[in-house]
């Protein structure tokens, strides 16, 4: 069956086109991003802006004809946390409902194992004990599992639009937002580190825009089959956060084609590498894959479940 799932983040909308059995992908005709910035501003006003819709709406509607041409069968997608957190949400599930792509909030007990095994997805996991890091727009998730189990998961809002809009006021940033910047983030994954500490981490697997913008950087361009799996250690992290603090916007997109990701990028960077320094542990592997993995998964179970 051929499905095309959508995972409509605080930053980024993203488009995977496949199909499967049984909770099984079989093939990937297509894997399309675009960043929207949905999540502007929502942290100060309550509310997603009128531009923010404008820009979710052109992006779904190419979406929309990136589905008519593959002729897929179902369609579902994921809205994350600026559409929980936005008095006027529902207007971005009127657009869905007006292009026919049904727009679901991912319940709050489904969150973790669908991150979980979208960021695992094709992996060999074995009995590794596995955190998984997405760092969105408006949220962090953090998730600890063991083959298929869950085994702990928080959700924290910090994320690279929320911290950036928060604290920076202009780039290159002065060293009093960058600590500002630092010390928030610090104080926010202190509460949740204590917790991960008392599983033993065989693996941190990091997914989302701000690592596999980072690991693009270093292999000289994006290259799926060597972004994923790219080791990406905790000095190198460093490195790139002092970069990504010394230089404009506009030289962070010419010279390292972060494009719409290069005003928030420093944020990103920043809660990753405290992620890593308050674990003290030297590395993380970096996965192209995420949420929308995750629900193309949820999505081909239930329909084999429905098929019996």
């Amino acid at each position: 069956m051929k499905i095309a799932a959508l995972d409509l983040g605080t930053n980024t909308f993203l488009c995977l086109i496949a199909e499967g059995h049984a909770g099984k992908l079989t093939k990937i005709h297509g894997d399309f991003s675009e960043v929207v910035r949905l999540g502007q501003g929502v942290d100060k006003s309550g509310e997603l802006h009128p531009d923010a819709l404008l820009r979710a709406r052109k992006c779904l509607e190419k979406f929309k004809k990136l589905i008519e041409a593959h002729q897929v069968k179902k369609i579902l997608a994921m809205a994350t946390s600026a559409a929980r957190d936005a008095r006027n949400g529902q207007e971005l599930f009127d657009i869905g409902k007006e292009l026919e792509i049904p727009i679901e909030v991912i319940p709050g007990e489904s969150e973790a194992r669908i991150s979980y095994q979208g960021a695992t997805c094709g992996l060999e996991k074995g009995s590794k004990t596995i955190l998984v890091i997405d760092i969105g727009g408006g949220s962090t998730e953090l998730i600890v599992g063991r083959n298929d189990e869950i085994l702990f998961s928080q959700s924290l809002n910090i994320g690279a639009v929320r911290v950036t809009e928060k604290f920076v006021t202009r780039q290159p940033i002065e060293l009093v937002e960058q600590t500002n910047l630092s010390t928030y983030v610090n104080s926010q994954i202190g509460v949740v580190i204590p917790e991960i500490k008392k599983f033993n981490i065989d693996q941190i697997i990091a997914v989302a825009g701000t690592p596999t913008s980072i690991a693009a950087i270093e292999v000289g361009g994006f290259d799926e089959n060597k972004v994923d799996g790219f080791v990406l250690t905790k000095d190198r992290l460093q490195f790139w956060a002092d970069e990504f603090a010394k230089t404009s916007v506009e030289e962070k997109q010419t010279k390292y084609q972060l494009a719409g990701r290069a005003d928030i990028i420093f944020g990103g960077t920043t809660i990753l590498l405290k992620i890593l320094h308050a674990l003290d542990i030297s590395s993380l592997v970096v996965s192209t894959k995420g949420v929308r993995y995750g629900v193309a998964i949820e999505m081909l179970r239930a329909s084999s479940l429905t098929d019996i």
